[in-house]
């Protein structure tokens, strides 16, 4: 066993920090205060009953993790006399909770975890090199984060949260299914293209983005439109040309075009297909709508490119 590890005193600069680590026989804990920070505990053998007073009561099996936030009164009783191996590393900083909760390892509850022994033979990798004096505090900062990254990828669902899902995904048919994958993949294809139409944004990353290929997600702009995703692309980039003219009147023709990300030339082409005249005829247009309200005198310059 590896005994209870503290480090020094963290950076006030660091978001996220290791606080301690460690590994124990399993016994019978009982902290009415709670601990100071975030705690994740392992489970490498053994069984037991995890109480949180006003939150539940919990089995914690081997190969689980569990994650204790800080302040938060607890006990833990193991089910045997067998003593099983339990480790622990704590995490302090302003982001800990931030990064737990994004990391899908909060709210409190057991995480059975694929390939445990990776993690347990991380566990005391850390505390050797802390030992060693081998870890600045800012390393360690960076180790955390890349060991809770890892867990997150490393969840596995347990036995009853996989038994509500096959009676959840039973209930529908395949071709329902794929629907319902469909339409959230397209509605974030879409929400994507109306964040960033003006950056430069190629449908093969919108496309990888949402988890399918470029022709998956063609059929499905078809589908719903008529169209590609490129024109769809396309088509709403001029949109937010036209109406950003609308508010400029005043613009060029080159500012409207890098407005929505588009090389000018290609811009004016697309325009006139789109409108059915130049953004320079249209700008032309507007601003001499203009003068006849406040007789601002000559503006050709303003439509020029």
């Amino acid at each position: 066993m590896l005994a209870f590890r503290l480090t020094g005193l963290p950076d006030s600069r660091l978001p996220l920090y290791l606080y301690c680590v460690g590994t124990q026989e399993e016994k019978v804990q009982f902290r009415p205060d709670g601990f100071p920070v975030y705690q994740l505990f392992l489970l490498r053998s053994g069984k037991g009953e995890l109480k949180v007073p006003g939150e539940g009561v919990w089995t914690v099996s081997a190969g689980e993790l569990f994650v204790m936030e800080p302040g938060v009164a607890h006990e833990y009783i193991p089910h045997s006399k067998t003593h099983g191996e339990l480790g622990y590393i704590g995490i302090g900083g302003e982001a800990a909770g931030a990064v737990l909760r994004s990391a899908g390892l909060l709210p409190m509850r057991p995480w059975r975890l694929s390939e445990f022994e990776q993690f347990w033979s991380r566990v005391t990798d850390i505390w050797h090199s802390l030992d060693n004096g081998m870890t600045e505090m800012w390393n360690s900062s960076a180790v955390i984060y890349q060991l809770v990254l890892d867990l997150s990828r490393s969840i596995l669902p347990l036995r009853e949260e996989t038994g509500e899902r096959v009676a959840r995904s039973g209930s529908l048919t395949r071709s329902e299914r794929e629907s319902e994958s469909a339409n959230e993949a397209f509605t974030r294809a879409v929400s994507l293209m109306q964040t960033h139409y003006q950056d430069d944004l190629l449908l093969k990353h919108v496309a990888e983005a949402v988890g399918y290929s470029v022709q998956h997600l063609n059929r499905l702009f078809h589908q719903r439109h008529g169209i590609t995703g490129h024109q769809y692309m396309q088509r709403l980039r001029l949109q937010k040309a036209s109406e950003w003219l609308d508010k400029h009147p005043q613009a060029s023709v080159r500012e409207a075009a890098e407005t929505v990300g588009m090389e000018v030339n290609y811009f004016i082409r697309m325009y006139k297909r789109e409108f059915g005249e130049t953004p320079g005829k249209e700008i032309k247009h507007r601003i001499q709508l203009k003068m006849e309200k406040d007789s601002t005198g000559p503006v050709d310059h303003l439509y020029e490119v």
